[in-house]
C-alpha cells in the first residue's frame, strides 16, 4: 500500500518534504539518540548534494531516501502503554514523532497521505495531543518553516548568487562543495534544483554549527551582501523582509505557543476576571494553547513542571507564564498559604529542556512590598550634566571566529520576566475586574499583534503609570503603580 503517490510528487515538493522532516541543529532539543538523529539531516543534505553533482540533475537519491523513511514509519511496531503515565511518556519514540511530523508536513505542502490514519491516531493519543494541536502545524519545526518561506521568496538567480557568496566567504566555504557546477540556466530549467541548492546550503550551515534558530548572523550577512548586489526594487524589498526576519525568533503558525496561568482566586476579588482576560487575549486572539491552574499549591506546581517535560512540548515555539497571587518582593503565596521564592519559580520554569533557545515570558502580577508611589507637588527640575563624552575616534574590539560558539546556551537566556510593580511596591487590583496590569497587558497584546513584545511592554508601562489609584484601608490620598521587566532575549519576540 503506497502512503504517498510518488509519480504525482514534483521534485521541488520532494525536496521540501525531505528538508521539513528533520532539524539540522541537534542542540535545540533534549535528545537521547544523538547519532541516529544526526544521520537523518546528514543523509538529506547529501541527497541534495547528489542532485547538484549529477550532470543530469536527477532526484533519484531524494526519492529513495523518502521512500525508505516512509516505509519504515509505516512498518515500525507501535508500543502503547497506559495513557497519562510516566512510562507512557518515556515510551514515546523518535519514530512516533517522525510519523506525526510526516503527516503534518504533507498536510502543509498539500500532499495526500494515505494508509497511516490508524497509527497516526494512536500516536496522537500517546502524545496526549489536543484537537488544537492535531489541527495546527505544531509538529513542524518553526526554523524549517522560516527557511521554507525564505526559499520560496528567493528567485533562482538569487539562490545561485547566495551560494556563490558562501563560496567566497573565507569562514563558510570550507563546509560547502566549492566545485559545484550548476549553471543559472539549469537552475531555471530544472524544477526543484533551486530548492535542492538552497536546502543543501542551509543544512550544511546547520550541521557545521554556523546556523541555528537563535544565531542567524552569518546567513543574515550573506543576505545583506546579496541585497547590495540587487538592482530590482521588488527583489530588494523581499530581501529586506528576509533580513529583518533573521532578527526574530522563528515562529510556526498555530498554536502560537503555550500559555500557562497560575491564578490564586481565594482572597483575591476579581481574580476570575483576570483568568477570562488572559484566556481571551492569549487563547482566542493570539492563538496560544492556554492552560489554567486555579488555586495552585506547591504540589500542583511540581506536577505542572513534570507535565511540561512531555515530549510534545518540544515542538512549541514559546511559552508564557502568568503567576497571579499575593506576594512580596521575594515570595509569592500559593493557594494553601505556602510561600515560594519568586527566584525559585522562575528558575524551575526556565530550565526546561524543551524550551531552550525559545522565548520564555513570565508575567508576575503580585505585590513586591507595601510601599506606594505617592503623589507630591511638582518641584523644579534638577540641573544635570553628562557623565562623559568621547572625543576623536573610537576603537572597538573584534571577536574572531575562533572565539565564537553557538551551541552552548545558558538556560537563563531567551527569558523575559515582567512584573506588575517595582520592588517593595504594591500592585493594585480592582475588586470586580481584577489586576489592572493583567487588563492592560491583555488589551495591548491584542491591539499590537506582530509588534516586538518589549515595545508592547513599554506601552504597558506608559499606560499603567498614568492611572491614579486609591485604597483607603491602606493609605491616604492617591498613588501610582510602575511596572517593569528584565530581559535576556537574544532576538525579537513578536506578539503572534
Amino acid at each position: 500500500m503506497e502512503v504517498l503517490q510518488w509519480n504525482c510528487l514534483a521534485p521541488a515538493v520532494q525536496v521540501k518534504l525531505l528538508f521539513l522532516l528533520d532539524i539540522g541543529d541537534m542542540t535545540s532539543h533534549d535528545i537521547d539518540h544523538q547519532d541516529d538523529l544526526t544521520s537523518a539531516p546528514t543523509k538529506a543534505r547529501d541527497a541534495f548534494l547528489s542532485v547538484l553533482q549529477d550532470r543530469q540533475h536527477r532526484f533519484v537519491c531524494v526519492t529513495d531516501i523518502l521512500k525508505a523513511r516512509v516505509k519504515h514509519l509505516q512498518e515500525y511496531p507501535f508500543i502503547s502503554l497506559a495513557a497519562g503515565t510516566l512510562a507512557n511518556d518515556l515510551s514515546v519514540r523518535k519514530d512516533d514523532e517522525d510519523l506525526l511530523t510526516l503527516v503534518h508536513v504533507c498536510r502543509h505542502l498539500g500532499v495526500e497521505c494515505s494508509h497511516l490514519e490508524e497509527k497516526t491516531k494512536n500516536v496522537q493519543k500517546k502524545l496526549s495531543l489536543t484537537e488544537e494541536e492535531i489541527e495546527g502545524n505544531l509538529l513542524i519545526y518553526a526554523e524549517n518553516l522560516r527557511m521554507l518561506r525564505l526559499c520560496d521568496a528567493l528567485t533562482d538567480r538569487q539562490v545561485m548568487q547566495l551560494f556563490g557568496l558562501t563560496v567566497e566567504n573565507n569562514v563558510l566555504n570550507e563546509f560547502v562543495d566549492t566545485h559545484l557546477k550548476v549553471s543559472a540556466d539549469k537552475l531555471e530549467q530544472t524544477k526543484g534544483l533551486k530548492e535542492a541548492l538552497f536546502f543543501y546550503l542551509i543544512r550544511t550551515l546547520e550541521l557545521n554549527n554556523k546556523l541555528n534558530r537563535i544565531y542567524t548572523s552569518k546567513l543574515k550577512a550573506l543576505l545583506e551582501k546579496l541585497q547590495s548586489q540587487t538592482e530590482s526594487d521588488a527583489e530588494r524589498r523581499v530581501l529586506s523582509e528576509a533580513i529583518s526576519s533573521m532578527d526574530d525568533y522563528p515562529a510556526g503558525e498555530r498554536p502560537a505557543g503555550l500559555c500557562v496561568v497560575f491564578c490564586v482566586t481565594r482572597g483575591r476579588k476579581g481574580a476570575e476576571a483576570e483568568i477570562e482576560k488572559v484566556k481571551h487575549a492569549f487563547g482566542k486572539s493570539l492563538g496560544y494553547t492556554v492552560q489554567i491552574e486555579e488555586n495552585p499549591d506547591k504540589e500542583k506546581l511540581e506536577e505542572c513542571l513534570r507535565l511540561l517535560r512531555k515530549p510534545k512540548y518540544k515542538y512549541y515555539d514559546s511559552i508564557v507564564y502568568w503567576f497571579m497571587s499575593h506576594g512580596s518582593e521575594e515570595t509569592m503565596e500559593l493557594a494553601d498559604g505556602y510561600r515560594i521564592e519568586r527566584k525559585a519559580i522562575i528558575h524551575e520554569f526556565s530550565i526546561l529542556d524543551h524550551f531552550r533557545k525559545k522565548p520564555k515570558i513570565f508575567f508576575m502580577t503580585q505585590c513586591q512590598g507595601n510601599s506606594t508611589i505617592r503623589l507630591r507637588r511638582k518641584r523644579s527640575a534638577m540641573l544635570v550634566t553628562m557623565d562623559s563624552h568621547f572625543k576623536g575616534n573610537v576603537s572597538y574590539s573584534e571577536v574572531t571566529e575562533d572565539h565564537l560558539n553557538i551551541t552552548a546556551v545558558y538556560y537563563q537566556m531567551d527569558r523575559l520576566v515582567a512584573s506588575a510593580t517595582l520592588p517593595r511596591q504594591y500592585a493594585f487590583r480592582h475588586p470586580d475586574g481584577g489586576s489592572m496590569y493583567v487588563d492592560i497587558v491583555c488589551r495591548l497584546m491584542e491591539q499590537h499583534r506582530g509588534h516586538n513584545i518589549t515595545q508592547v511592554l513599554e506601552r504597558v508601562t506608559n499606560t499603567m503609570h498614568q492611572i491614579l489609584f486609591s485604597c483607603k484601608n491602606k493609605f491616604d490620598g492617591e498613588a501610582k503603580q510602575a511596572c517593569c521587566y528584565e530581559s535576556t532575549l537574544q532576538k525579537t519576540f513578536r506578539v503572534p
